[in-house]
């Protein structure tokens, strides 16, 4: 048996890790979240104070993200979902502060709203043209998802000449 299937008896080998999309990327590098999932002991905040930062914060104008590091680094909270129980979208969908755009489509638009510009500037720059090629195609993949997901509605529809509106 052994000389017919070694594989066999050696078991699950490792497999290669999946290539990006549009990066030349192959890691599988990445941070990992502690198990536990309680707060450390040396935090001392309580959730309410927590969420009254969040609100605060989303008053000033920041995104979730910026939200998180900034609680993060100024204020030693190393998780909002450990100290509440619910994560930083979540709280602020609660009070109402929650934008009407998922962030990383938000991001998405604002890039191709900037590469567009940079295109009237430069009409033979062929490089930036993939790249806006590339971001609106990952633009429409994110809008169906959000969209099957409900979190946008359903006859929304990316529109690049007016997409500079939804980012001003």
């Amino acid at each position: 048996l052994a000389q017919v299937a070694p594989c066999l008896l050696l078991g699950p080998t490792k497999q290669s890790a999946m290539g990006r999309m549009y990066g030349k990327g192959k890691g599988i590098s990445k941070s990992a979240q502690p198990y536990k999932r309680t707060p450390p002991s040396w935090v001392k905040t309580k959730p309410e104070e927590v969420v009254e930062q969040i609100t605060k914060l989303a008053k000033k104008g920041l995104a979730p993200s910026q939200i998180g590091t900034t609680l993060r680094d100024s204020c030693g909270i190393p998780s909002v979902k450990s100290i509440t129980g619910s994560t930083i979208l979540r709280l602020l969908k609660m009070n109402g502060l929650a934008s009407t755009l998922p962030e990383d489509l938000y991001h998405l638009i604002k890039k191709a709203v900037s590469i567009r510009k940079h295109m009237e500037r430069n009409r033979r720059d062929k490089d930036s043209k993939f790249r806006l090629i590339l971001t609106e195609s990952r633009i429409h993949r994110l809008a169906r998802y959000y969209k099957r997901d409900k979190a946008l509605p359903a006859n929304w529809k990316y529109v690049s000449s007016t997409a500079s509106a939804l980012v001003a």
